[in-house]
């Protein structure tokens, strides 16, 4: 959604791209979008940003900002992927998630 809503302003014009490789040990999903990018240290209003002493200070900063709600999404991906790489530009990422031995097909 980041990619749709942020990249390419939810013009319908404009394309976001999204690769998926399924590998035996690993899943590994690409997405670029048609935006600048971004740089993380530039996103202040992400929940990313948050100190450990102030886990919802970024919704302050929103508010400010006349943002909606949200922006946990980096947030909750770093906790549940394995691997996180974004491009130079900051319109690219790559995630990638190793599975475990029980998550492995037995085909």
């Amino acid at each position: 959604m980041n990619a749709i809503e942020h990249g390419a302003q939810f013009n319908s014009t404009q394309h976001v791209e999204i690769s998926y490789i399924r590998a035996k040990h690993m899943v590994l999903c690409r997405v670029k979008d048609p935006g600048e990018g971004f740089a993380l240290d530039e996103v202040r209003h992400a929940a990313i940003m948050n100190p450990p002493t102030d886990p919802v200070r970024h919704t302050a900063i929103r508010e400010k900002q006349g943002l909606r709600p949200g922006d946990f999404g980096i947030l909750l991906t770093r906790n549940i992927i394995d691997e996180l790489i974004y491009g130079e530009m900051g319109n690219e990422v790559v995630l990638i998630k190793y599975l475990k031995s029980d998550q492995l097909e037995t085909n």
